[in-house]
């Protein structure tokens, strides 16, 4: 079974559900040679250890877990009655224990990350968040744990699947323990399974050319930043560097906006965006921020959000409801937001050089289909006369897919207004209803590729604000990697960027899935990672330069993202396992020796290599295969 939004499946409460019991199938054959044995004897001797009580020892598994995985124990006989197997998974949030009866299977999965979760009970904080059980009838002579990239852990009985339960945290090393009387003479025995390693072909088609790419990037919180130490500042800048995220989208609100634009750059008349207890991340612009992005070769995406009362009309066309369920009453006045537009462009221009890349039609902004068209035309005519004839525009930013697409086709309902436009563009907060299945949310993008009508795709902001989602975990970040995958090859993106690229925040699981990097104020002021996000951003950013083309890539197993890259003599490969067996790769169709190997995962930060003869990506795992040399 697989559900559509991760709390969307409503489980029975152990107590308050009657369940038949399930039958088991015969137990399968050893599929693998084992890793390793254990052996429990109820009446042995007991552990040994400080604070021990007369217990059973357990046994360690000495091995790291990789993000995703598949996991199988062989039992020699069958359990005895009134003893309890219990395989407990640990992680540095939270974990989960799967437990095996003559009868029974169960999980339950427990968060300890917080004094919040004592109950006054036992040595440290810890609750339970849920559990779930099954009755079998047969001999239990397998036990299979696999956390998948569907979200989910899934425990199989004999190879038949008896539960699936929600798993957003990650897991890194797991443990056995048999409870069972120790006055009895029960022995339980077996072996944990070796993990198998698939074989996959990667093939490179540089004959088939797709999008050039723009690059990579978000939008950086001036307020944030400016919080930095001066050395901070220093770090930050080699940050954005070795992450190749120069791309920078400003959108301040505006509100303030004064109509000779004077106050544009004026942190006091900034709108604040507040998110929860957290202190105000206010929008805002910074022509010397700009200037710093442009000199690495980057460049600069500009648009407004709200609009000053100045720039706006009362509406009083058929009835328009926006994303947040308001009746629309004021509406864009398009020749004063094309003169917003080009009296910043000149700003720009004047403070760095060079006027901004991009401009667009407001952010999250519901406006009726002729006002966006006015707006388009009038931003087109503005920036020709003033002599920004290169300057390019994207389409108004819908918070989600679906919104994006019914835009671009009531665009094309104008040719003229359609004409004005070059860049499509979206939010994708949308995938969030798809996190459990990702390849779900396929249809909407096939669509908004559809509506585009061959005109660029730029993904404007990904993130995941929904609060079920706000766990900073690797999984949670895995499901970013696949979502950028898919905006590649399916929407041929030019574009990706992530929603903040640097955020304040007090709350740490906020910021893990909303912000790229966070002022750390315990530590003079420098910029850090909130959470994995940055490094899985990274695994594509660091090995795709502007200029670069997307061109032909396939692989022979569906559960391998492949895409590749090329331009300027330079080549790319990605590959993204995931599946929850590890793949021994052969990439036919390659151009050049490639100059370096690197790795992104649970326990890898970017990490870099030279190119073993070998290539192994174990699941959960970003390989990537370069002719660039990112360090």
């Amino acid at each position: 079974m697989r559900f559509n939004g991760l709390f969307a499946l409503l489980f029975c409460a152990v107590t308050a559900c009657a369940q038949q019991a399930i039958q088991l199938p015969s137990p399968p054959a050893q599929s693998g040679p084992a890793a390793d044995g254990f052996r429990f004897v109820s009446d042995g001797p007991r552990a040994l250890g400080w604070s021990r009580a007369d217990v059973i020892p357990r046994k360690y598994f000495h091995e790291n877990l990789p993000a995703l995985f598949e996991r199988t124990l062989t039992l020699n006989a069958d359990m005895p009655e009134h003893a309890t197997l219990r395989w407990i998974f640990t992680g540095p949030r939270a974990g989960f224990t799967v437990e095996l009866t003559s009868d029974k299977v169960r999980i339950s999965e427990r968060y300890y990350d917080s004094m919040a979760l004592y109950s006054g009970e036992g040595n440290y904080p810890e609750k339970t968040v849920t559990t779930i059980e099954r009755q079998f009838v047969g001999d239990a002579r397998t036990l299979t744990v696999i956390a998948d990239s569907h979200l989910a852990v899934r425990i199989l009985v004999n190879g038949k699947q008896l539960i699936e339960a929600p798993l957003i945290f990650d897991v890194t090393r797991h443990q056995l323990m048999l409870a069972a009387s120790r006055s009895a003479h029960d022995v339980v025995a077996g072996t944990l399974v070796a993990p198998e390693v698939e074989t996959a072909t990667v093939t490179i088609d540089p004959g088939q050319i797709f999008q050039t790419m723009l690059g990579f990037g978000g939008s950086p919180s001036i307020t944030s930043y400016d919080e930095l130490s001066p050395a901070g500042k220093q770090q930050y800048w080699r940050m954005l560097k070795r992450y190749n995220l120069l791309i920078s989208r400003e959108y301040p609100m505006g509100e303030a906006l004064k109509p000779d634009m004077s106050n544009l750059a004026d942190a006091n008349d900034a709108t604040p965006h507040y998110y929860g207890d957290n202190f105000p991340n206010s929008e805002l612009t910074s022509f010397a921020y700009n200037q710093h992005i442009m000199q690495m070769g980057g460049g600069i995406i500009y648009e407004l959000w709200a609009l000053p009362t100045w720039a706006q009309e009362p509406y009083h066309g058929p009835q328009v409801i926006d994303t947040w369920n308001k009746t629309v009453r004021e509406v864009a006045n398009p020749e004063a937001y094309a003169r917003i537009i080009v009296e910043y462009c000149r700003k720009e221009q004047a403070a760095t050089g060079h006027p901004p890349m991009i401009v667009g039609l407001e952010n999250e902004v519901s406006q009726p289909p002729a006002v966006f068209d006015a707006m388009a035309l009038a931003v087109r005519k503005a920036l020709d006369q003033a002599g920004f004839t290169q300057v390019k525009i994207h389409m108004p930013d819908a918070p989600f897919m679906y919104q994006g697409t019914q835009r671009a086709l009531d665009f094309r309902k104008d040719p003229a207004a359609w004409s004005a436009i070059d860049y499509a563009a979206a939010h994708e907060y949308d995938y969030q209803e798809f996190m459990a299945n990702p390849d779900m949310y396929d249809a909407r993008m096939k669509a908004m590729h559809e509506a585009a009508d061959g005109k660029p795709y730029l993904a404007t902001e990904i993130c995941f604000n929904d609060p079920h989602y706000q766990e900073p975990s690797y999984r949670i970040a895995f499901q970013a990697a696949q979502l950028y995958y898919k905006n590649l090859t399916i929407l041929d993106a030019e574009a990706i960027l992530y929603c903040w690229t640097i955020l304040d925040v007090e709350q740490p699981t906020f910021a893990g899935s909303r912000a790229l990097i966070a002022p750390d104020r315990t530590d003079g002021w420098i910029p850090v990672p909130t959470s994995f996000e940055l490094r899985v951003l990274g695994a594509y950013s660091r090995h795709i330069l502007k200029g670069m083309k997307r061109v032909g890539a396939t692989s022979s197993d569906p559960n391998l993202l492949t895409t590749a890259f090329a331009g300027n003599g330079n080549e790319t490969l990605m590959m993204v396992n995931r599946g929850t067996a590890a793949r021994r790769i052969t990439v036919n169709g390659a151009s050049h020796p490639w100059a370096e190997m690197e790795r992104t995962g649970l326990e890898e930060v970017n990490e870099v290599s030279a190119v073993p003869d070998q290539i192994v990506v174990q699941p959960g795992e970003i390989v990537v295969l370069s002719t660039i040399r990112a360090e």
